[in-house]
């Protein structure tokens, strides 16, 4: 019943608003539509959302006379309408403005990932790309297509929806890295797309300054990186859900706690509890070694994140698959070794100090474990730059407004757009 009254309430708006979805051509600057649906009612602290963050901040820095930069948000009674620019931390819909009014050569870009909303109003869509206005959406993976028992069926469900519009009504797809990109090629050929949206890259920053970081060190984490300091400590850092294969992780300190407990890390898990996992985070919550030498922290700050990369003796990545993998870079950027699953997006980052491992029994990744807890630290080199978010986003303002390459072009010249 809540769904047929949210069906009919956006027919209404779309009907009272429909005149005002274009404009015509006009002499002003181009304007830059962000679209940050999800955010602006509440950041859960994802890599998605830091993305989302550090972009917008970025973009902020940059608009002027060539471009003007509005936030619009949508939800399921409304399409999408201007937001104040401060809608970072302020109240869900407190700023709401006018429906958006698009017009040749604005662009909207589709920054979070609002596969819950977009789908309802293709009208709004399909206006604006009439009036001469150009659709891109970031692309973060393609895991609810290609691997869906990882999600939760209403997730899949949305997320179908929400590719079924890149297909036919998105201009260019930025995708987060070039294996996210072969992917995208890889399902819209699948599908049978007639209209296939240029690809390109956007380049993600490790420098979590830069992404209007959350501050403030609770008591209690400030004890557990003093605690750190002297205990060697394998971080973890990701939603509690099943590709993040924390079961395997746990299973692999089990066997080195039980079997080389003398030389043994502790184990610190920052993610918020996710779907497909209660029994998982009820042995975690149960473990006889809970809040001894295993800490699971569902709701940290930025700034104490950057704690506890700082604290630790490195990166733990067991994730079976990802569109990115963003702790991989921050860990490098606070001077930490990394032992990841050898897919080839890790490789992708060409990322040094890190180290892949495939087999997921107790005592063989146990003793890789051991070996990154026990090796020598060593600080960024100076001969490697790691993206910031500002490279990332000078790269995206070349290639929006620009006219899109074909659909046909090859991962070489992927990297030469990125």
């Amino acid at each position: 019943m809540r769904h047929f009254a949210h069906f009919i309430s956006r027919l209404a708006w779309t009907a009272r608003n429909r005149g005002r979805f274009a404009q015509p051509a006009s002499d002003g600057c181009r304007r830059l539509f962000v679209d940050v649906s999800v955010i602006a009612k509440h950041d859960a602290q994802t890599g998605i959302q830091r993305v989302v963050r550090a972009v917008w901040s970025e973009l902020r820095k940059r608009a002027g006379p060539e471009f003007e930069l509005i936030p619009v948000t949508a939800n399921y009674r409304r399409g999408y309408c201007e937001i104040s620019p401060d809608f970072i931390g302020a109240a869900a819909d407190a700023a709401v403005g006018a429906p958006v009014s698009a017009r040749a050569g604005d662009v909207f870009l589709g920054l979070d990932l609002s596969a819950q909303f977009l789908p309802l109003h293709t009208s709004q869509l399909r206006a604006w790309r009439k009036a001469g206005a150009t659709i891109h959406l970031v692309v973060y993976d393609l895991l609810p297509l290609t691997r869906p028992d990882l999600f939760t069926s209403r997730t899949v469900s949305r997320f179908r929806r929400w590719f079924d519009v890149l297909s036919q009504h998105c201009d260019e797809a930025i995708c987060i890295s070039r294996q996210v990109g072969r992917v995208l090629r890889e399902q819209l050929q699948i599908r049978g797309s007639a209209t296939q949206p240029a690809i390109s890259y956007l380049r993600l920053g490790s420098d979590i300054a830069a992404s209007q970081p959350t501050t403030g060190v609770p008591d209690a984490i400030a004890q557990l990186v003093h605690r750190m300091r002297f205990r060697p400590t394998i971080l973890m850092v990701g939603t509690v859900e099943p590709r993040k294969s924390y079961n395997v992780a746990l299973a692999a300190f089990e066997y080195l706690w039980d079997h080389r407990a003398a030389e043994a890390p502790d184990l610190v898990i920052v993610g918020k509890p996710g779907w497909k996992t209660d029994t998982l985070q009820t042995r975690l919550r149960n473990h006889p070694e809970h809040s001894q030498r295993l800490h699971w922290l569902e709701s940290v700050t930025d700034e104490a994140l950057c704690c506890l990369y700082e604290s630790s003796r490195g990166l733990l990545m067991t994730s079976q698959a990802e569109g990115f993998g963003l702790p991989l870079l921050e860990a490098q950027a606070h001077g930490r070794k990394v032992l990841a699953r050898d897919l080839p997006v890790f490789r992708e980052q060409d990322l040094p100090n890190v180290d892949y491992f495939e087999d997921d029994a107790p005592a063989v990744l146990g003793e890789a474990i051991l070996r990154l807890a026990t090796g020598v630290q060593s600080r960024p080199s100076d001969t490697v730059r790691l993206a910031t978010w500002s490279d990332g986003v000078e790269g995206l303002l070349e290639r929006i407004g620009r006219q899109a390459p074909s659909a046909q072009d090859d991962d070489a010249r992927l990297r030469n757009a990125s």
